[in-house]
């Protein structure tokens, strides 16, 4: 009678022992990546290809990794394909209402995505068929900055169009593109011959399109010529070759020296192109107003408001303008009257009204104080020597009384006369300049009624700050020269005490000269960087570009200076695009 085959299995288990299968330890680490097999994988660079599924298959068993963001198909394709793993085979199934493009070379580069299950190992696969009776040879490369930071940017479409017509990029996909890597820089192979639109986009929404205002955009002003087709005394000849076509012209023109020998000019290198991205303006719209408390109309806009203009229906009211970064406050007071009145606020074509109600005042005048905007907390400011003092309050000054404002000097509290100015382009401040003595410490004094707002009421605590000045030995001093400039052109200059600072520490225009240098005396040891921009619209800002309008980003260069150390002149020069 045979033994039952469970029998057996517990035998054997007894015999020989049983576990879980493992992988062999020790050894050396495989290294290896995984090898295809080519006699059992679809042929690469087959031409005349027909629709099927690509199956390659390999010596191992392989994992398939971020196929969403590894794997590239170029030119793109209506349909995303199946892209599977069975076994040892990662397999491409097309969809089956793709139409793959006449005569067109069809690029899969898998990326990082085909690895070995052990280690890892990626063996960077690239497909490539095409539909029609050759390969396409041609290549591009170049990098993508941005325009404004100057840094390269990572996992950005390099796209190439037949279509040259400007809304190609709004409407359809183009014909060849490429991604970034993390320095910025592209390549795209197997490229036909012809005349191409370039364009660098940031696909947020990955549809190949131009179509979210949160998209940044880059582009070429003239057209790309991967060329074969060249004008030789009015005769049409094909060549190898790769130029860069100025618009509008249909074609290149080389001399007859070029064609002696071999009748062909030498093939140029691949092309390198480089391309700023940027974003566009954005329209300029209000994301909120405020009118409820008397006193102050709040508008808050989702850019700063340059392009705002503001007027009100003028009832006697005092009115005072605050600008702070995207927000920009009406600060009013009208003396006689409580009135109703309007604010208006035009945005290009469009205008925003805001009704400023009547029957606020009263009750905001029975609780208001005049105060500071800063919680006093008794330590000495320490001041630039040469520098003012500023005391912020929380609404515009409109006045301050002299014989209400002291300023003691030195631990004998003698009584020195500064001179006091409210700042006119921030009326909230006022300023206290005093020729400063080193090693001699202050304190400000603002007794109750030294100061008067915009709406009649005046201090009704003292104020005390006491401040102390900074030895001119632990500050430098920074001569700066920007040459080679364009006598004929504007342009801005920043000076920024940090590389990624929002605002600059010092501004200058320059307009109609060839160079420009000023000293900089009493500045805090600190590594400077200096901004030059190309003013092309004079309007004192960097302008970035449109690409309807088939505007660049105005060019700019940005060096950060050697370090500015205590107790030392630093000599720097800019030269323009140097």
């Amino acid at each position: 009678m045979p033994f039952p085959s469970w029998m057996l299995l517990a035998l054997g288990c007894l015999l020989f022992g049983c576990a879980n299968p493992v992988l062999p330890e020790g050894g050396p680490r495989d290294t290896e990546p995984p090898k295809l097999d080519t006699l059992r994988s679809t042929r690469n660079f087959q031409t005349r290809f027909k629709k099927q599924d690509i199956v390659l298959a390999f010596d191992e068993w392989v994992e398939l990794r971020d196929v969403f963001t590894q794997v590239v198909i170029s030119p793109p394709l209506a349909k995303r394909p199946n892209i599977v793993r069975k076994k040892k085979t990662i397999q491409v199934i097309f969809d089956k209402d793709e139409v793959l493009r006449d005569s067109a070379t069809y690029v899969i580069n898998f990326g990082q995505a085909i690895r070995d299950i052990t280690e890892g190992n990626v063996n960077p696969i690239i497909f490539v068929f095409s539909t029609g009776d050759y390969i396409d040879s041609l290549s591009v490369e170049g990098k993508i900055t941005d325009a404004w930071t100057g840094k390269p940017v990572d996992k950005t479409l390099f796209m190439l169009y037949e279509n040259l017509a400007d809304s190609v990029v709004y409407k359809e996909r183009p014909f060849y593109f490429a991604l970034t890597d993390k320095d910025g820089n592209f390549k795209l192979n197997n490229v036909k011959s012809g005349r191409f639109k370039a364009v660098a986009l940031t696909d947020l929404n990955l549809n190949y399109r131009f179509d979210s205002d949160a998209e940044q955009i880059g582009f070429l002003d003239s057209v790309l010529v991967l060329g074969r087709e060249v004008v030789l005394d009015s005769v049409l000849v094909e060549v190898d070759s790769v130029q860069l076509d100025s618009l509008p012209s249909d074609s290149l023109s080389i001399t007859p020296n070029e064609l002696a020998g071999t009748g062909k000019p030498p093939t140029p290198p691949v092309p390198k192109v480089n391309i700023q991205l940027f974003a566009a303006d954005k329209p300029l719209f209000m994301r909120s107003k405020e009118a409820t408390k008397y006193g102050q109309v709040k508008l808050t806009f989702n850019q700063p408001p340059g392009g705002a203009k503001v007027s009100f229906d003028s009832v006697g009211q005092v009115a005072v303008f605050e600008n702070d970064k995207d927000t920009l406050r009406l600060w009013y007071h009208h003396p006689v009257q409580d009135t109703a009145w309007r604010v208006y606020v035009q945005r290009d074509t469009s205008v925003d009204t805001v009704l400023v109600k009547n029957g606020l005042r009263a009750g905001f005048l029975a609780g208001a104080k005049l105060t500071t905007a800063t919680k006093q907390t008794g330590q000495p400011i320490r001041l630039t020597p040469g520098q003012p003092l500023r005391i912020q309050f929380n609404h515009p000054l409109a006045s301050f009384d002299i014989a209400n404002i002291r300023l003691l000097e030195d631990t004998t509290k003698t009584a020195v006369q500064p001179l006091l100015v409210i700042d006119s382009t921030e009326q909230r401040s006022l300023l206290v300049s005093f020729p400063w003595k080193e090693g001699v410490g202050y304190e400000l004094q603002v007794l109750t009624g030294g100061v008067t707002d915009l709406f009649g009421l005046r201090n009704a605590d003292s104020i005390g700050q006491k401040l102390t000045l900074g030895l001119r030995k632990d500050f430098g001093t920074l001569t700066l020269k920007v040459t080679q400039l364009d006598n004929a052109k504007a342009y801005v200059i920043h000076l920024l005490d940090k590389p990624d600072s929002p605002l600059p520490l010092r501004k200058w225009t320059v307009a109609n000269a060839a160079d420009f240098e000023v000293k900089l005396d009493l500045l805090p040891p600190a590594t400077y960087t200096v901004e030059l921009i190309e003013d092309l619209d004079r309007n004192g800002r960097w302008t970035t570009g449109s690409y309807d309008l088939h505007r660049q980003p105005e060019r700019f260069v940005r060096k950060t200076l050697e370090e500015l150390r205590a107790n030392w002149e630093l000599e720097a020069e800019v030269g323009w695009l140097e």
